[in-house]
C-alpha cells in the first residue's frame, strides 16, 4: 500500500508538472542578468528574451544585478520562487569560478540552481589602447616586462576576461596591475579614455570598438580564430602554446523548479539559437552557439566548477 502511494503521489507530481508547463508562461518572465548593461551576458539576455517574447507573448524583463563578481545576482536568482517566472543567465564566474575563490558566496551553484540551456561559449580579446606602443603579442609582453604593473580592467574577480589575464600573465612571466569593474562595458570605457593599458574582453562588447579603432586586438584567448577577426591570432598562435580560455553563458532556474517547464524552456532556447538571424548575428558578433540538453548543460557546469577551482587555488586568486 505503501508503495501504491508513492506511486499515485509521483504520478499526481508529474501530472501537476505538465499542466504548469502546458500553460506556462502566462504572466512576464524576469531574466536577472549578473552585469551591468552592455556585457555580453546583457547583450545575450536581452537577444534571447526578445525571441522568447515574440514566440511566447509574454514580456521577458531583463534584470540586471551588477556586484560582487555576480554573487548580488545569483542570491537573487537562488532565493526566488522556482517557477520558471525567475531565469538566470549564468557565467562561468558566477556558476565555476565564485565559489573558489570568494570565502563565502552565500550559495552553492551545483545545489541552488536547475540547469535549463548552455547558449554560447566565447573567446576574450586581448586589447590595449591605442597609444601603447605594441601592435603585437609579442611587443605587449616585452612592453610590460620593461614596465611591470601596468593595469588591466576586467568584470569583477574570477570572470574570464580576469582569469584570462592571470593565465597569461602566468605563462608570459610578466606581472600586471588587476582593476575590477562592474561591467565590460565601464571597463572598456576606461581603457579607451587611457585608464587603462589592456583588457582581455568579450567580443560582444569589445568588437565595435576595435572597428571604431578605439582599442587595438592583439590576440583572442580561445583555440581558434574568431572569424570577425581573422588577422589576429590566438594567444598560443602569438607565442604562448597551449593557451585557452574560454567564457560561457547559459540560463539556469531556482533549483526545484518543475522538470516540465525546464525541458519546454530548453526546447525553446535551443530553437532561438539555431534560428540563422541569431546563429549570423552571435558568430558575427564573435560568439560560438552551443546548444544541448539540460543534462549536458549540468555535466559542463560540474566540470567547470573543479576545472576552475584547481586552477584558482594553484593561482592563488582570492576575492574579497
Amino acid at each position: 500500500m505503501k508503495r501504491l502511494a508513492l506511486a499515485l503521489l509521483l504520478l499526481c507530481g508529474a501530472a501537476q508538472g505538465q499542466a504548469q508547463a502546458q500553460s506556462y508562461p502566462d504572466r512576464p518572465i524576469r531574466l536577472i542578468v549578473a552585469s551591468a548593461a552592455g556585457g555580453a551576458s546583457d547583450i545575450l539576455a536581452r537577444a534571447v528574451g526578445q525571441k522568447l517574447s515574440e514566440q511566447w507573448g509574454q514580456p521577458v524583463v531583463v534584470d540586471p544585478r551588477p556586484g560582487a563578481n555576480g554573487n548580488v545576482a545569483a542570491l537573487a536568482a537562488a532565493r526566488s520562487a522556482p517557477d520558471g517566472y525567475t531565469l538566470m543567465m549564468g557565467t562561468i564566474g558566477v556558476m565555476a569560478v565564485n565559489p573558489a575563490i570568494y570565502r563565502e558566496v552565500g550559495y552553492d551553484p551545483a545545489k541552488d540552481f536547475d540547469p535549463v540551456a548552455r547558449l554560447v561559449s566565447f573567446a576574450n580579446i586581448l586589447v590595449v589602447n591605442p597609444a601603447l606602443p605594441v601592435r603585437s603579442q609579442a611587443e605587449f609582453i616585452a612592453h610590460v616586462r620593461a614596465h611591470p604593473g601596468l593595469s588591466y580592467g576586467s568584470p569583477g574577480n574570477g570572470g574570464s576576461p580576469h582569469l584570462g589575464m592571470v593565465v597569461f600573465a602566468q605563462m608570459a612571466g610578466i606581472r600586471m596591475e588587476h582593476v575590477p569593474y562592474r561591467g565590460a562595458a565601464p571597463a572598456l570605457n576606461d581603457l579607451v579614455a587611457g585608464n587603462l593599458a589592456s583588457a582581455f574582453s568579450d567580443p560582444l562588447a569589445t568588437l565595435p570598438q576595435i572597428q571604431a579603432g578605439t582599442v587595438r586586438a592583439l590576440a583572442v584567448s580561445g583555440p581558434r580564430r574568431l572569424a570577425a577577426l581573422p588577422n589576429v591570432p590566438t594567444v598560443a598562435e602569438a607565442g604562448l602554446p597551449g593557451y585557452q580560455v574560454v567564457g560561457w553563458l547559459g540560463i539556469v532556474a531556482p533549483a526545484g523548479t518543475p522538470q516540465a517547464i525546464i525541458m519546454r524552456l530548453n526546447g525553446a532556447l535551443n530553437g532561438i539559437m539555431a534560428q540563422p538571424e541569431m546563429v549570423q548575428r552571435l558568430t558575427a558578433q564573435g560568439a560560438e552557439i552551443v546548444t544541448g540538453t539540460p543534462a549536458e548543460f549540468g555535466g559542463y557546469i560540474r566540470g567547470e566548477i573543479a576545472r576552475w577551482a584547481q586552477i584558482t587555488r594553484e593561482a592563488g586568486i582570492r576575492a574579497e
